[in-house]
């Protein structure tokens, strides 16, 4: 998924003029630890609530502005903007497009999106399966989930310490928690825990 579903268009900037005092009125009011710096759509910087705390309300905010060495665009994938905020110390990224600030997209935002993608909160049943890192080997499971009719609402894999081996995270509607054990079992395909979750 693109950048461009998950930023903000709506955003309060301020200038390189502002003065501290209207910078952490500014950071109050929007409850944000930071805030972009930016002028005619051009982006300058971002100026962080913690180091201006302490600061002179008469003093203008300049000295406090950080350069981003990582800017998005609304094309990016969600993938590259989490790499882009674990090398970097900032809670927001800009995004730019024809060199101009379209947008800002936050940490929280990401993980509101990953969250969304998992498909926490969606209710159904939450099942661990062990699978070889094989070709087909998911395919297997989600064929005897399909031909029991089970709606398959998110699937999530990582790996595991063992070489060779991923574990799939699978949510699906329907069906106990003890009759989708049992289809497992008849199928011989290997589980570490089977969940049944609320929907939130």
């Amino acid at each position: 998924m693109s950048i461009e579903d998950f930023m903000k268009k709506e955003f309060v900037t301020i200038q390189k003029s502002t003065l501290i005092g209207e910078a952490k009125r500014i950071l109050r009011t929007s409850a944000s630890n930071c805030c972009v710096v930016s002028s005619d759509k051009n982006f300058e910087g971002i100026v962080k609530a913690d180091e201006i705390l302490g600061m002179d309300d008469a003093l203008p905010v300049t000295d406090y502005i950080h350069d981003v060495p990582y800017t998005l665009s609304p094309q990016d994938t969600l993938d590259e903007a989490a790499v882009f905020f674990l090398e970097s110390d900032m809670e927001i990224l800009p995004v730019i497009s024809s060199d101009k600030l379209v947008g800002v997209i936050s940490i929280f935002d990401i993980l509101d999106a990953f969250t969304q993608m998992a498909g926490f909160g969606e209710g159904g049943i939450r099942i661990e399966v062990d699978l070889k890192d094989t070709p087909g080997s998911l395919k297997h499971v989600l064929d005897v989930l399909y031909l029991h009719s089970m709606n398959v609402l998110s699937v999530l894999i990582y790996p595991t310490e063992q070489v060779g081996n991923k574990i799939a995270v699978i949510r699906v509607e329907g069906k106990s928690v003890k009759e989708l054990s049992r289809i497992l079992d008849i199928n011989e395909i290997r589980y570490t825990s089977i969940i049944k979750e609320e929907k939130l």
